[in-house]
């Protein structure tokens, strides 16, 4: 079974890597829409229960930019598909939160 080829799928963490969640106010039109939906997904993903450690790894990849997808994965103790696994829902997340998906 393949997986669904997305358009949007580079602009989405494109989004996601210029998340800068202490200037929301000073943004306007698209860049405030963009940060809203990473927000929010940060806020979905923090209540799971492995939510802990689904940020960490988001923010090893994307944030702080020191750790590939399985670097991150050793860094937060798990294996390389769960960490691939959270990487891909929570760039779903946020393409849902700005619009992009219907899910």
């Amino acid at each position: 079974m393949s997986k669904p080829r997305y358009s949007w799928w580079g602009y989405v963490k494109a989004i996601i890597r210029r998340y800068e969640p202490s200037y929301p106010k000073e943004l306007h039109g698209v860049a405030l829409r963009e940060s809203c939906a990473v927000s929010e997904a940060v806020c979905e993903t923090g209540g799971l229960p492995d939510g802990n450690d689904r940020l960490k790894l988001v923010r090893l990849i994307f944030w702080d930019k020191t750790h590939t997808l399985e670097g991150a994965a050793m860094a937060v103790n798990c294996s390389e598909r769960t960490a691939r696994r959270w990487h891909t829902e929570f760039i779903r997340c946020v393409a849902r939160h700005y619009g992009l998906l219907d899910d």
